[in-house]
């Protein structure tokens, strides 16, 4: 049996996760937010506190995987090299984290009260710092969805990891799970009807990131079969080796094929009880964010070294593995 990936733990994979996640939901709760003039209670004080707690304790795990976390921590001191991805990354991640927490503290009326009668200002603008760091933000928060992707390909020794595919795959699933998020809050919006719209669209949104996010999967495994004898490794891990079962059950069926279908039942409105079309959305949301976890943890776990051999030596071992597939 081929040894997985042990170096990164399941640490990273929650930072991955929850990094995608935070920028996602950031991103597209703030589109929603913009198109519907800001009228959801719920999304406003809601969303961004999401896409701040979860870059958070994202960060926290990151940290925690690190040889001299507290010296990570003083970035002045350790990302200083902004020639490397890690020092621009990490110092995206901190702004990012600023920016999600004053929208946060803006955008909850009663921290953004007290923040007036400390501040007078503070009250005055209250609207517009709500507004711009929602537009700073919504960039940020792509950027961020597309860091967790490129922080893997920072490691050019292990082949799986070293190609475009990894951050174009994460960014969709971060626009997913943001997507799912975002029909979560708004299903508890007392506005029923006027969020029922933006829902629909949210799903159908969801539809087309379904679709790419397997296309992108399939383009990456393909990718990969037809590689060196690393990157073919790497992909048999995933389809019909150890990690089978978690990326075809969790990855492909429950986080892909089960929301795709309760998305197309909502949209076509097969289900007539708002009691069972809600919870079927619910359903969708869970899975999809299970599966969008699993897809990192699969990522990181099916990424091995790559294997250093002599060209005759190489093509043997292609030739048995190929036998043997």
């Amino acid at each position: 049996m081929i040894a997985l990936q042990t170096h990164w733990s399941w640490l990273p994979a929650i930072y991955l996760f929850l990094g995608g996640l935070s920028g996602g939901t950031f991103l597209v709760s703030s589109i929603v937010r913009f198109a519907s003039g800001d009228r959801y209670d719920h999304l406003a004080k809601i969303a961004p506190w999401v896409s701040f707690i979860s870059l958070a304790a994202g960060l926290l795990c990151l940290i925690a995987e690190v040889e001299k976390p507290f010296q990570a921590m003083m970035m002045w001191k350790s990302f200083v090299n902004f020639s490397s991805w890690m020092a621009i990354g990490a110092w995206l991640l901190f702004v990012s984290i600023l920016v999600f927490l004053i929208c946060a503290l803006f955008s909850t009326p009663r921290i953004c009260t007290a923040l007036g009668e400390l501040w007078k200002p503070f009250g005055t603008h209250a609207e517009g710092i709500v507004k711009v760091t929602m537009g700073i933000g919504s960039v940020l928060g792509f950027f961020v969805a597309l860091y967790t992707g490129i922080l893997l390909g920072a490691a050019p020794s292990i082949p799986l990891w070293d190609t475009w595919l990894i951050p174009a795959l994460f960014t969709v699933s971060a626009m997913d799970a943001g997507a799912s998020v975002t029909i979560a809050i708004l299903l508890a919006e007392k506005d029923e009807r006027g969020s029922k719209s933006h829902v629909n669209r949210l799903e159908a949104a969801l539809l087309v990131l379904i679709v790419l996010e397997g296309a992108v999967i399939a383009a990456l495994l393909t990718t990969m079969s037809g590689g060196t004898l690393s990157e073919a490794l790497s992909a048999s891990i995933m389809l019909s080796g150890s990690l089978a079962v978690p990326f075809w059950g969790l990855v492909v069926g429950l986080g892909l094929g089960i929301p795709g279908l309760l998305g197309i039942v909502g949209l076509t409105g097969v289900v007539k009880n708002s009691s069972v079309s809600r919870a079927l959305k619910v359903a969708a949301v869970a899975c999809a964010l299970v599966g969008g976890f699993t897809l990192r943890f699969v990522i990181l776990s099916s990424g091995i070294h790559g294997i250093m051999m002599s060209p005759d030596a190489y093509q043997a071992a292609l030739g048995i593995y190929q036998i043997i597939s």
